[in-house]
């Protein structure tokens, strides 16, 4: 089943109703859609590697054979992600929760395809073959950057399936970057080139993704991992379901560390129930949970509210954060229910 829904349609952003957030995989056809530009006409054949003091590169998917092939169980988020529920809500794709995707991907790791970096590198640049006009530099690509130490990690994947299938031109095929436990921006798609430089990187795209007006971050600190969350996938806000027995369910996930725990509360989050977690046995470090919790509400409007936190200490907040540009708001997923004698 697909959730889409349709937020943009050039270029095409497309958002997973929270039906489809259960902590299972999904497929591309199902996963939801970001773009600041349209897509290219047509896939890159592979992708420019330069270093500094090295010969250039042309990397295409035959050249990875050397390599281990990896599968990895990840969450996909954008950073705007819970945009529209920031009051009032900034300027930017109106996403509501619907701005992830749990996926697993298939892919090689980043720092093994690279090699070692040269002593001068400070960060690696990402080009995706995606071209559209910005203010006030014009028409640019669109890059992002990463420091050398998460470079050189196991973290970042060089990814050519989701889902089993070979990366389609909608979702960056044939290579795309991949950075498991950060915000979207970082995976860059269609991507052709990838670079070495000795300075730090100050690209339009790395200076939009930063904190700017926010009361938690220092100003214009770089948006980080992605932040602790939860959303219930069912039942759905409106519905009518059991007194005294309703079965809440749905996946939380951070990129700071593992989830720790997930509360439920059925009277608006006066009270606090811990839910079950279920962790994917081979789901590895990125992976989202799932999570269940039977409560047992009185007849009448019920008010649920989610919560998770990681075992770093971080924990969703009962009100939504504010920046300027709409960043990393992780409040906690509210509904509203009417349970019925049955």
């Amino acid at each position: 089943m697909v959730y889409h829904r349709v937020i943009t349609e050039q270029p095409a952003n497309t958002g997973v109703k929270v039906e489809g957030l259960t902590g299972e995989s999904l497929n591309q056809q199902q996963m939801f859609e970001r773009n600041h530009f349209l897509p290219p006409l047509s896939p890159p054949s592979g992708f420019e590697l330069e270093m500094p003091g090295r010969k250039a590169r042309f990397i295409t998917l035959e050249q990875f054979t050397p390599f281990e092939r990896v599968q990895r169980d990840v969450v996909l988020e954008c950073a705007g992600n819970g945009r529209s529920l920031m009051k009032p809500p900034p300027p930017g794709t109106q996403w509501a929760l619907d701005g992830v995707s749990a996926i697993t991907v298939t892919g090689y790791r980043l720092n093994e395809v690279l090699g070692p970096l040269p002593e001068e590198v400070i960060d690696v640049v990402f080009t995706g073959a995606d071209i559209g006009r910005v203010a006030p530099e014009g028409r640019v690509p669109y890059q992002f950057s990463i420091s050398r130490e998460l470079a050189m990690s196991t973290v970042p994947l060089l990814v050519t399936h989701i889902g089993g299938e070979p990366l389609n031109l909608a979702h960056g095929g044939p290579i795309r970057l991949i950075v498991p436990g950060h915000y979207a921006m970082m995976s860059v798609k269609w991507l052709i080139k990838a670079e070495g430089v000795t300075e730090p990187f100050r690209g339009h795209f790395v200076e939009l993704y930063r904190y700017f007006d926010d009361d938690f971050e220092e100003e214009r600190s770089p948006v980080g991992p992605i932040a602790v969350r939860s959303i219930i996938s069912s039942p759905l806000s409106g519905e009518v379901v059991s007194a005294g027995a309703v079965e809440i369910k749905g996946s939380a996930w951070s990129g700071t560390s593992e989830v720790a725990m997930v509360e439920v509360s059925v009277d608006g989050g006066k009270t606090w129930d811990k839910a079950d977690l279920v962790r994917r046995e081979t789901g590895g470090r990125w992976a989202p949970i799932r999570w269940a919790h039977t409560a047992e509400p009185e007849a009448g409007p019920v008010d649920i509210v989610v919560r998770a936190s990681d075992e770093s200490g971080a924990i969703q907040p009962l009100r939504p954060r504010w920046n300027a540009n709409g960043y990393a708001n992780n409040v906690a997923h509210r509904i509203r229910v009417r349970a019925v004698e049955p």
